[in-house]
């Protein structure tokens, strides 16, 4: 039987901070049943927006400033809100939360139903998903040790699970499960003057006021030192005004020919129908002009560069070859 997912979501001032509001709702109200939004006291016209939305339901609030400063405790507290209005309706089902600059590709609607249905089978009471964090564009995502690589998003509406800290993740789980459907995290990727607006509000939101130039300072050099990859695969549908509007590649034209060794059939039906070229070929031995996901002489010698096989958090789960696949072809320009 094919469990009821309910979505659940907090938000303020979603045009003052440019958030993708519009195209997380879009996605919370297409992949569950119902939705639940703890919507604050906004200074521009996000309520209108969200009273667009069919099947969602607004919990209209007041932020509590003196929260400010208390570790985020705000962001958890608005979050414990959604969750609250929606478990008094609904005691059974499936929690599906969202921020509001996260998003889910409609591609892996179904896989999450699957995912979800086994946590259940097997006792779990929360989903755990792994994260792509877009910095400063729609083509990169950061991999440094300071980003989360994973989360849980989904939980079960009768545990004790709670919304906890700045409402990055859940306390009170027994028993998690660990997803390979992606969150796509678009937080970083605002308008620049929205964007460093939205960071200072955040810092404030976190740290005592009193250091908010120390934390400031730490942020900005930490940033700087932000790793990445390129990133050259599906966004959302929803997603594609927005990309196309801040001059980032959709989709990058097909190759004429790609020549991957893949001796252990990472390439599945799935992966092949995606990959962007006129022309794919699997070759039989390895070949200098071949892609692969086995090192070279002078990549295990570390003259040159390999790919990571996870996120460079120590609490990162390895990327399955199939990611790592992707992650090679998006490397050499090619598109899936």
């Amino acid at each position: 039987m094919e469990l009821t997912l309910y979505g659940f979501t907090l938000l303020k001032n979603g045009f003052k901070y440019d958030y993708p509001f519009k195209q997380c709702l879009h996605i919370l109200t297409t992949l569950c049943r119902e939705s639940y939004i703890a919507l604050g006291d906004s200074e521009d016209e996000t309520d209108l927006e969200v009273g667009k939305f069919k099947n969602l339901t607004t919990i209209k609030t007041i932020w509590d400033m003196s929260l400010m400063g208390d570790g985020g405790k705000i962001l958890s507290q608005q979050t414990n809100i959604a969750l609250a209005a929606l478990r008094k309706e609904h005691q059974n089902g499936w929690g599906v939360y969202l921020q509001t600059d996260e998003l889910i590709h409609e591609k892996d609607f179904d896989q999450i139903k699957r995912d979800i249905a086994t946590a259940e089978e097997q006792g779990c009471d929360a989903v755990s998903f792994r994260y792509y964090h877009f910095w400063l564009n729609h083509n990169q995502i950061a991999i440094s040790k300071r980003w989360y690589p994973q989360e849980i998003r989904a939980i079960k509406l009768s545990s004790n699970i709670h919304s906890h800290g700045d409402a990055q993740g859940f306390t009170g789980q027994t028993k998690v499960y660990q997803s390979d459907v992606h969150i796509f995290h678009y937080g970083h990727v605002r308008d620049k003057e929205k964007r460093e607006a939205k960071q200072e509000l955040l810092i404030k939101m976190i740290r005592p006021g009193e250091k908010y130039k120390k934390y400031k300072n730490r942020e900005e050099k930490a940033f700087k030192k932000t790793e990445t990859l390129p990133y050259l695969g599906p966004h959302p549908n929803c997603m594609k005004d927005r990309i196309k509007k801040f001059g980032d590649i959709y989709q990058m034209p097909d190759k004429d020919i790609v020549k991957v060794f893949d001796p252990n059939r990472v390439i599945d039906q799935e992966l092949r129908a995606r990959i962007k070229s006129k022309e794919l070929e699997i070759c039989s031995k390895r070949k200098r002009d071949c892609l692969s996901l086995e090192k070279t002489l002078f990549q295990k010698i570390g003259l040159i560069p390999h790919l990571p096989t996870s996120m460079k958090s120590p609490i990162a789960r390895p990327w399955t070859d199939k990611q790592r696949m992707e992650f090679l072809l998006w490397y050499n320009g090619i598109s899936t």
